[in-house]
């Protein structure tokens, strides 16, 4: 009976080897298991820790500074290549709220000129941004330099019918300013050669 119970392990003898096995087995697994929950939060804390920073940190605010200058490019872009010599005053109003400094003294100062000539041929252009980017970003000083590749599309109203759209890629360089209301206006536009 007593070679029995030795062989289940019933005994208070310690010598059996399934005894002493499995008691090592389960602690190491669970010093492996704390061990991975350990490192599982200390990651978990660390990363966390540099999402927020990410999202509140003076890196976000360079970011959202970064977004409205190109967000605000686009636009002006698009206000200084559009233009339709049935509504030429609105248009004019759009490109004066888009400048700011020389370039609206050159639009304030042309402007009759501009508008004049526009009702004249007749010619309505209509632009669509086709890429727009940030060559120069300075927040501090409220400057950025934006450069945009612009698709006019141009038509000509002849004897009271629009010709078929002519389309012509502009790429222009816009000089950014940010006016006291923190928002963007450009401050010269230029043609790029390509």
């Amino acid at each position: 009976m007593k070679a029995l119970l030795a062989r289940r392990g019933a005994t208070g003898e310690t010598g059996g080897a399934a005894a002493v096995g499995r008691p090592d087995r389960i602690a190491l697994a669970t010093r492996v298991a704390a061990a991975v929950a350990v490192l599982g939060l200390i990651g978990v804390i660390v990363f966390g820790a540099r999402w927020w920073m990410a999202g509140h940190g003076s890196d976000a605010d360079i970011a959202a500074g970064r977004d409205d200058a190109l967000v605000a490019a686009t636009q002006i872009a698009v206000n200084l290549q559009t233009l339709d010599y049935a509504t030429v005053d609105k248009g004019l109003d759009i490109w004066q709220s888009s400048a700011t400094g020389p370039l609206l003294a050159e639009i304030q100062k042309n402007r009759l000129q501009y508008a004049d000539q526009l009702r004249k041929v007749q010619t309505t252009s209509t632009a669509k941004v086709v890429d727009a980017a940030l060559a120069n970003l300075d927040l501090a000083g409220g400057k950025a330099t934006a450069v945009a590749s612009v698709d006019v599309s141009t038509t000509q109203n002849v004897n009271g019918t629009p010709s078929l759209p002519v389309t012509r890629q502009v790429r222009i360089q816009l000089e950014l300013v940010r006016v006291p209301d923190t928002e963007w206006k450009a401050a010269s536009a230029t043609a790029v050669r390509s």
